[in-house]
């Protein structure tokens, strides 16, 4: 490799890159946002700074050797310091940025500024080359929890893989075509139940065997929309002029709510009844006793603190949000999932506010319960897995019927007693996308709320 074909690459990755602060910049950043994003970009200068003094490239290295596939190795690590070198230069001017100075481009990295324009560059990134792009800029931004970025990168590698890793640009509307059809003849679990096999040489292993348990259409429908959103963010990022994943539909999963079924009163009160047999601490009957009766995820009532159940308006209720003083320890779903929702009476008279009164520490419920330093598991992989237990144990043995289902049964009985969808939205916390009901209707009010609320009735 020639020392212009290593000066093009890096001004096309720096000239990239500084698009993407640019995007960064432009979003609707919140004060603390933008505070722990500029901690985390500090740290990432030190990081770079330390690759660059122990002459470490092993960070881009694989991004190297995607976008010069043919050179030689020397040549993949001179690229790769020079990526390093573009990536601490980046970051240096987007502290500036966000310190109050203008984002300054280098002349490397402005496109058609005053000069004329060039030649689009003939040779793109590899596939496994974008995914890792993607997959920077994705955690860089906040956008991805650990254990969404180790999925997200193991579906980007499979991807990879089935096509055969080649250029970006010369993925054609039949290449994806085939690699949807792939998808959907993967056996699930592929990796626990072949070790070690590439995607291609489990698809030739599992060649007409018609008792493989393929993925399920829920798990083809996710790798799918990876697959639309790589090329789109390749489309956007000039690596190709136009996605060929728009051919690429959904398959049918059937109805939403066949996926998990509603608990019937039988179901309930079994599941009760062995929680208190089995339950040695209060969070084992208040934490699904509180889902039961809002419709809200086991993670939203694990995390409650004390402060988060008060009197609004004459009426106590939860608050459902991210304030505390661990941060790391309390998440919600999505935006809409920040929330006040009514307590249901018959919480009340079950003594949730003594219950919560009582409670010595900041939240109600114990760390282990409600998060993990896995960042590889959910904060309640351990509760759910405990009150999936029990759930069995009661003779509850239906795979459609899960803890979770509380948060169906509420929605689905409140349905079938005429209450409007919006109303059932902010209780369960969902997005209405309804025009006049969401976008610019206003939230209802918590009266209201309380006396939807007071119509379900469960035998908690």
């Amino acid at each position: 490799m020639k020392q212009g074909d290593l000066d093009e690459l890096t001004q096309r990755y720096l000239a990239a890159t500084f698009d993407e602060i640019e995007d960064r910049l432009a979003l609707d950043w919140t004060a603390g946002g933008l505070d722990v994003y500029s901690s985390q970009l500090n740290e990432r200068c030190h990081e770079l700074s330390q690759a660059l003094a122990a002459a470490d490239v092993s960070s881009t290295i694989e991004l190297a050797v995607g976008m010069a596939p043919e050179a030689e190795a020397i040549a993949h690590r001179k690229l790769a310091r020079r990526l390093i070198e573009a990536q601490l230069h980046s970051a240096h001017a987007e502290l500036r940025a966000l310190a109050g100075e203008p984002l300054r481009r280098p002349e490397a990295a402005t496109r058609g500024l005053g000069a004329a324009p060039q030649p689009k560059a003939k040779v793109s990134p590899r596939v496994s080359a974008v995914c890792a792009m993607y997959s920077e800029e994705r955690i860089a931004q906040g956008k991805w929890t650990p254990k969404t970025a180790e999925q997200s990168k193991k579906i980007f590698q499979l991807i990879a893989g089935l096509l055969g890793d080649p250029f970006i640009h010369e993925v054609s509307k039949d290449h994806v075509r085939q690699l949807g059809l792939d998808i959907t003849r993967l056996p699930a679990n592929m990796t626990k139940r072949y070790p070690g096999l590439t995607a291609r040489e489990v698809l030739s292993k599992v060649q007409g065997d018609a008792t493989t348990h393929r993925l399920e259409p829920r798990s083809v429908n996710k790798h799918y929309q990876h697959v639309r959103t790589l090329f789109r963010w390749a489309a956007d990022h000039d690596h190709i002029a136009q996605s060929p994943a728009t051919i690429l539909r959904e398959v049918e999963e059937g109805r939403a709510q066949d996926a998990r079924k509603a608990f019937d009163d039988a179901d309930i009160v079994a599941f009760f009844s062995e929680a208190a047999k089995r339950s040695k601490e209060p969070y084992g009957l208040w934490v699904p006793r509180i889902m039961a009766l809002t419709g809200c995820r086991m993670g939203e009532a694990a995390q409650l603190r004390k402060v988060d159940i008060r009197v609004d308006q004459g009426i106590p209720v939860f608050d459902f949000n991210e304030e505390s003083d661990e941060p790391s320890h309390k998440t919600l779903k999505t935006d809409g999932s920040t929330r006040v929702v009514p307590i249901h009476p018959r919480l009340l008279d079950l003594g949730i506010l003594a219950f919560a009164e009582s409670c010595s520490g900041e939240f109600l419920f114990p760390e282990r319960v409600r998060y993990t330093a896995n960042d590889k598991r959910g904060n309640v992989d351990r509760l759910s897995k405990q009150l999936t237990r029990w759930l069995r144990s009661a003779g509850v043995t239906d795979p459609k019927k899960k803890v979770q289902s509380f948060r169906g049964t509420m929605t689905t009985r409140l349905k079938d007693l005429g209450v409007p969808e919006y109303h059932i939205a902010e209780l369960a916390g969902h997005e209405n996308d309804n025009i006049t009901t969401g976008r610019y209707g206003k939230r209802s009010s918590l009266p209201k709320l309380l006396d939807v609320l007071a119509l379900l009735v469960l035998p908690v």
